[in-house]
């Protein structure tokens, strides 16, 4: 009986430490991704309105906000044309950066597209994309060549605020041009943008 007490009790200790082992290491494999909360933000709201003839009419921002583990997320840059992805010019990479201890869980992205003529033949479009955090500001500017045929320019971006977690591509922001001086209403799912001549089309994509 003794025997067969102390087999139990062995049973019953290793069967404890087991549980306790797979409670420990449990919520560390089940992390689930950031959630995130994008903000339209108006800039020429009010005063701001002074401002808008130096960022020009194709200007836009949105703030960007996380709960939960930070997220490795980069700011792509691409030109759909036909409806369809067809080069990118460039990303911005880890716009939830910072390079102190201080935690950048909200940012605001401004986004300028202004247009460049060089001589009589050739026009480009001057792409400037702000992050502003906690840390402050940062600026990247990108160049393209622009086609004088697509003489109607609108901008796609959000009208409410929407979430969305940190696990798949997300279109963000955007500005569509047409050569036929019309301009159909779109919106930043891929099946609007599919039906667009030519867009900016700016994509959070998330590493792992």
């Amino acid at each position: 009986m003794r025997l067969k007490a102390c087999i139990l009790i062995i049973f019953f200790v290793l069967t404890g430490c087991t549980a306790e082992s797979k409670e420990t290491t449990a919520p560390e494999g089940e992390a689930s991704p950031a959630k995130i909360e994008l903000v339209p933000v108006d800039l020429f709201k009010g005063e701001a309105a002074k401002f808008q003839p130096f960022l020009g009419a194709m200007s836009g921002a949105f703030k960007l906000k996380y709960e939960g583990s930070k997220p490795i997320a980069n700011l792509d840059i691409d030109i759909w044309k036909d409806g369809q992805r067809v080069d990118s010019i460039g990303w911005i990479g880890d716009v939830f950066y910072s390079p102190d201890e201080q935690k950048n869980n909200e940012i605001e992205v401004i986004i300028s597209t202004d247009m460049v003529s060089i001589g009589e033949k050739d026009e480009s479009a001057t792409i400037k994309v702000g992050i502003v955090n906690r840390s402050g500001t940062d600026l990247a500017t990108f160049h393209i060549p622009w086609d004088k045929k697509l003489t109607a320019r609108g901008l796609i971006q959000d009208a409410e605020p929407r979430s969305f977690t940190a696990d798949q591509a997300v279109h963000v922001f955007g500005m569509q041009a047409t050569s036929s001086n019309t301009m159909r209403t779109s919106d930043l799912s891929t099946e609007s943008l599919s039906r667009t001549e030519w867009a900016l089309v700016f994509t959070l994509q998330f590493e792992a």
